[in-house]
């Protein structure tokens, strides 16, 4: 399984190292950390998680009269 340092994390979401740590803070994005004070690391399953979660879906198209 391959980790991701929370620049790379945050490069493959397109949003600021800062707002990824927000994230991880609220508890809506998942990570690592081997012991309290350890580097924060990401996995490809986290990230993904994290992206169907914000998904929204397609809207209807309705006709105009």
């Amino acid at each position: 399984m391959e980790l991701y340092s929370r620049s790379q994390a945050a490069a493959m979401l397109g949003i600021t190292v800062r707002k990824l740590d927000m994230l991880r803070a609220n508890r809506l994005i998942g990570y690592y950390q081997p012991y309290p004070g350890g580097k924060v690391q990401f996995s490809q399953a986290h990230i993904e998680k994290y992206l169907q979660r914000i998904e929204k879906p397609p809207r209807a198209i309705t006709k105009s009269r």
